[in-house]
């Protein structure tokens, strides 16, 4: 009886096992000569394509489904990420993939969705298929949108990565490679180094011993992070000292921060979870939220400048109150956000006024003193690097200026919290 239960037993395993097999072979080949059918061309073009190994139906999903004489373009996403801000130096969330992809397409605007996709038709002489998704690389991939003349709303000048220079404000990325930050992070590193030179030749205190190291959790360690809270974010010290100073001060230092909470946070979900409804909102520069924080902090940040620059100067400075850091800085700063919101404004211009930018309320109104102006798209990219240049020249002075209290005043509360904590203690 036992012999015969495992007789049935391997029986049915075998079974079990045959139509499957069977039946991997059957769909293959019934798959292939089912869209061979219909798609007679589709075979050969499809072998000479850089998606030759895989079958129709992983790729359009939907076809042996339904009627698909209209079925909607195949989403890359099911296999492929969509690009960081570093492969494509920006957020293209408007364009679709086969815009770009197709050797030869040619890129239509869709007026109902806003979007840029790949209207089906070739540029004259070109022989390219569909399947013909090749791998484009450098400006071969971005003058297929960014030419002269273009009706896609895109700069006819191929624009760099946005670099390390504009992650307080921007979407960035960790990328130096641009002529503009290079030379800014040179030389803001050699004042860097001649800070470092001046403050560790006096005796600062930062020697930290085995017995003060095990002390991180006991409450000199609380201390400092209160230190680190209260008066290096919020700024609770320079409150104390004078209420204006800590306004104009708190205009201009938390939209920075705000700023690139937010773009960290986009930068990172951008690569991590890239598909995320969350993550395609924030890289959305027309969705209703980040335009309006975006304009909203950058006109705080004006404010500030302004007060800064019509505040009195006072007779004598307390010696324990952080420096007044000048106007040429602030004019500078400012400069930096109104090239900011006229870039904002051609952008807007450029595509059409599409749906959401009209919470972006400055650079919408911007954008209507270029209504019917022709010559933008050559005129953006010349705007874009003053904005970079003047972002530049910020960051590389900011050592050798009374601005460079941004990076000392901070160092400066740290080193005497941990100074008083010591006192307190002995």
């Amino acid at each position: 009886m036992k012999r015969f239960l495992v007789q049935i037993v391997i029986l049915a395993f075998l079974i079990g096992c045959l139509p499957v097999s069977v039946k991997a072979d059957t769909d293959d080949s019934y798959t292939d000569t089912q869209c061979a059918e219909c798609h007679e061309k589709m075979p050969d073009d499809h072998a000479e394509s850089v998606h030759k190994g895989i079958e129709c139906l992983e790729c359009h999903t939907q076809a042996a489904e339904e009627d698909h004489e209209e079925l909607p373009y195949v989403d890359c996403r099911q296999c492929h990420a969509p690009h960081d801000e570093k492969s494509i130096h920006d957020a293209h969330t408007r364009v679709a993939c086969n815009a770009c992809h197709i050797k030869g397409g040619v890129p239509v605007a869709e007026p109902e969705s806003d979007r840029i996709v790949w209207n089906g038709a070739f540029r004259p002489g070109a022989t390219i298929g569909i399947h013909q998704a090749l791998r484009l690389q450098g400006e071969e991939l971005c003058t297929k949108c960014h030419f002269q003349g273009n009706s896609l709303g895109a700069a006819s000048m191929i624009l760099p990565a946005k670099s390390i220079l504009c992650m307080p404000c921007h979407v960035a990325t960790f990328s130096v490679s641009d002529t503009t930050t290079l030379v800014s992070v040179f030389i803001f590193l050699i004042g860097i180094i001649g800070l470092g030179a001046v403050w560790f030749s006096a005796t600062l205190g930062f020697r930290i011993t085995s017995s003060e190291f095990r002390d991180l959790f006991s409450d000199k360690f609380a201390h400092l992070v209160n230190t680190l809270i209260f008066d290096v974010f919020l700024l609770q010290r320079l409150f104390r000292l004078s209420p204006t100073r800590w306004i104009i001060h708190a205009l201009i230092f938390f939209p920075f921060l705000f700023r690139f909470t937010f773009g960290l946070t986009a930068l990172l979900f951008s690569i991590y979870l890239p598909d995320w409804p969350l993550t395609v909102a924030m890289l959305d520069k027309n969705h209703a939220v980040r335009a309006c924080f975006f304009d909203l902090t950058g006109i705080m940040i004006l404010t500030g400048v302004a007060l800064a620059i019509g505040r009195e100067r006072k007779a004598q400075i307390e010696a324990s109150s952080l420096p007044e850091p000048g106007c040429a800085m602030p004019v500078l700063l400012g400069l930096i956000v109104l090239a900011g919101f006229i870039l904002e404004g051609m952008r807007i211009a450029l595509t059409g006024w599409p749906a959401g930018s009209e919470w972006a309320f400055c650079g919408y109104g911007v954008s209507l003193m270029f209504k019917g102006m022709t010559g933008l798209t050559d005129t953006y990219g010349y705007v874009w690097y003053l904005h970079a240049i003047l972002v530049g020249a910020f960051m590389a002075l900011i050592p050798f200026t009374r601005m460079s209290h941004i990076i000392t005043a901070p160092i400066s509360l740290i080193v005497n919290a941990r100074a008083e904590t010591h006192t307190n203690i002995k």
